[in-house]
């Protein structure tokens, strides 16, 4: 079984059209949610997805029925996925990477949510924390810069 974390910076590109895009859509495509293939993300990433869809939808890159659609259509994908709690242990740990690494605070729980898992892939489009991920020995994969 293989367990692909999605950061937002990576998930919000199957929305957007934004570089890696088709790559992203192009992985959930070949890889679904499955017995086989768990997609895992932290609970934080509920609160960024919107945010982001808002802001794009606010700012004029998307109109009001495509919004509508997307935030439909992440909502169904977010039933599927394993999504990590925050609790004292995560919150402590996040502070601990972001001090260690520099990372922002929403990264840093990214990251800690995703070492609370046994996580195959890590998928983010972030450089930053992915060069803390692969400090901590995770298999990243960035859609924008190379091909899976």
């Amino acid at each position: 079984m293989k367990q692909i974390y999605f950061d937002t910076s990576a998930w919000v590109k199957y929305f957007l059209n934004e570089e890696g895009t088709l790559r992203i859509q192009h992985f959930i495509l070949q890889y679904p949610p499955s017995e086989d293939n768990r997609f895992a993300t932290s609970a934080v990433t509920y609160a960024e997805m919107m945010a982001t869809l808002t802001r794009a939808w606010h700012g004029q890159r998307i109109s009001e029925e495509d919004f509508e659609a997307m935030v439909t259509t992440f909502e169904e994908q977010w039933k599927k996925v394993d999504v990590i709690e925050v609790n004292a242990d995560l919150i402590e740990h996040s502070g601990q990477l972001a001090r260690k690494y520099a990372l922002r605070g929403c990264d840093a729980f990214q990251l800690a949510s995703a070492l609370n898992t046994q996580t195959t892939v890590f998928i983010s489009c972030d450089h930053d924390l992915n060069n803390a991920a692969k400090n901590c020995g995770l298999d990243v994969w960035n859609p924008v810069d190379e091909e899976r």
